[in-house]
């Protein structure tokens, strides 16, 4: 949550980063799940209706370099159906 290009964007729209991020995540065709039971994050969240995203802006999201939170490990194993992470990952880097 902490990348330049997303800081760029909440400050010119004048959004919160989790509004920026949910935003693009539904302008992919995603649909994404909220968990707050905070009434002040649920109504900001409900605003992410209320503007758009530039294309220039939603292409810039393409620049933020990926990087996976989850390495997959537990699930490779000699025995099971997964012999290797890149066999795991489908051969993604």
């Amino acid at each position: 949550m902490e990348s330049p290009i997303i800081n760029e964007i909440t400050i010119s729209k004048h959004k919160s980063v989790p509004q920026v991020a949910l935003k693009w995540i539904l302008e992919q065709g995603a649909i994404p799940i909220v968990k707050s039971f905070n009434k002040e994050r649920m109504r900001e969240n409900l605003e992410i209706f209320e503007w758009e995203l530039s294309q220039e802006e939603s292409q810039k999201f393409s620049q933020i370099p990926q990087r996976r939170m989850f390495s997959g490990e537990i699930f490779v194993s000699e025995n099971g159906p997964y012999k290797s992470l890149e066999e795991f990952w489908d051969a993604e880097s």
